[in-house]
């Protein structure tokens, strides 16, 4: 059981209990990021969920489904669904414990008896259809997806099988129930991707990119770091502190892009409430944040001993600065002043032939290096595919 506490020790002055507590689980801490003095002092910015009129007239009296419901995001966005009064809020995981924990933060119980608490898998696309036919959603938030950047690397047919198939698995069983809108939950990783992690998510941007034009409105949103989500760096930062252990960074000069918790679940469904038309919509993020000064500043904060830094070194398939556009994309404003689009048109789609070759490279490749490999080639195929498409609709348009 996950028991919550304040906890006061040597390490830690009393200002930050104000801000801090922790998790007792398997001994790994979780910072609660709720209180948003301690957040906005972190990252410099207000960081308060806002909502428009139009985000909360699509969400109320709405039916919705939301996959990856136990975790980090899918949890906050369970939460604030429920705060915007939607009508019923179906909460889908593949982790017992997940549901077992959301069901205590929503019923103050963990019975599990409610039927709108599903354990399901994503990667099971009879399930999934059955499952969609039985609730009939209005809305579909899917944050169900591997997202360990190491762990992946050295299990990239785990990553396409969940980050790829599964969102095809939910995008289609969207089409076939006739769901108004669809929106997928990306990474910052999917730009300009050199890691499993980011290269199975932008194959997921490209496939619910083909789905657009349909009855489903469809669309991604991209962001970067939440800070204090489950496995997040806060989480290892304050259980190294109070372990009086040496803290690990990659690189002095790494950087990253944060959030908080319930700043990006409220943009996700802010995002929900545009155009939708098979776009990734890029949430505002500030300016990308270097590791060492985080933990500066976190050490200011909270006013505990500044801690011994390691110098690991980057990791396989890990950049010293994340960047929240590809190169070849162009980025255009919203009807939102934090969120930005990218047009389908400007990355391609994923074809059902490019699902057959994956496929295919998922049961014959038997080399992890071969199936990174074969997934930079298939992004660099559709790419220069699109560039082509794109040149000749160039060449037409000025020949008329």
């Amino acid at each position: 059981m996950c028991v919550m506490y304040t906890m006061s020790t040597e390490n830690i002055s009393q200002n930050a209990e104000k801000y801090i507590n922790f998790s007792v689980y398997n001994k790994i801490p979780s910072i609660n990021l709720s209180n948003m003095g301690f957040s906005t002092k972190l990252l410099e910015r207000d960081t308060t969920p806002i909502y428009s009129y139009r985000a909360k007239e699509l969400i109320k009296g709405k039916v919705i489904l939301v996959t990856g419901a136990g975790g980090s995001i899918g949890s906050e966005i369970v939460q604030q669904l429920v705060q915007l009064k939607a009508k019923e809020i179906y909460c889908l995981d593949n982790d017992e414990y997940s549901l077992y924990s959301l069901s205590l933060q929503l019923n103050g119980d963990a019975l599990l008896t409610t039927e709108n608490l599903i354990l399901a898998d994503v990667r099971d696309r009879k399930s999934m259809l059955r499952i969609f036919t039985q609730i009939n959603p209005d809305i579909v938030y899917h944050a169900a997806a591997h997202k360990y950047l190491p762990l992946l690397e050295r299990s990239p047919v785990e990553a396409i099988n969940t980050n790829v198939f599964g969102t095809d698995n939910i995008i289609s069983a969207c089409i076939e129930c006739e769901v108004k809108y669809f929106v997928n939950i990306s990474t910052d990783k999917a730009a300009r991707p050199v890691s499993v992690l980011g290269m199975t998510k932008r194959l997921a941007e490209l496939c619910i990119a083909g789905y657009c034009g349909g009855i489903t409105k469809v669309a991604s949103v991209r962001f970067g770091n939440v800070l204090g989500s489950r496995g997040s760096f806060l989480q290892t930062l304050m259980w190294q502190i109070e372990n009086e252990k040496p803290i690990q960074v990659t690189h002095p000069e790494v950087s990253r892009f944060f959030m908080t918790i319930p700043e990006a679940a409220s943009l996700v469904i802010e995002a929900s409430s545009l155009g939708l038309c098979g776009e990734t919509y890029i949430l505002d993020m500030g300016t990308s944040v270097k590791i060492v000064d985080l933990i500066d500043k976190f050490v200011r904060i909270t006013g505990c001993k500044h801690p011994k830094i390691i110098y690991t070194g980057l990791r396989e398939g890990e950049k010293l600065h994340e960047e929240l556009l590809d190169p070849s994309e162009i980025n255009t404003p919203t009807s939102h002043p934090l969120i930005t689009k990218v047009d389908v048109d400007q990355f391609g789609i994923i074809t059902d032939y490019d699902k057959m070759y994956l496929r295919a490279m998922v049961n014959l490749e038997t080399s992890t290096e071969g199936i990174r490999d074969r997934l930079k080639e298939l992004l660099d195929t559709i790419k220069n595919r699109t560039e082509v498409i794109n040149i000749k609709q160039t060449v037409d348009v000025d020949l008329s």
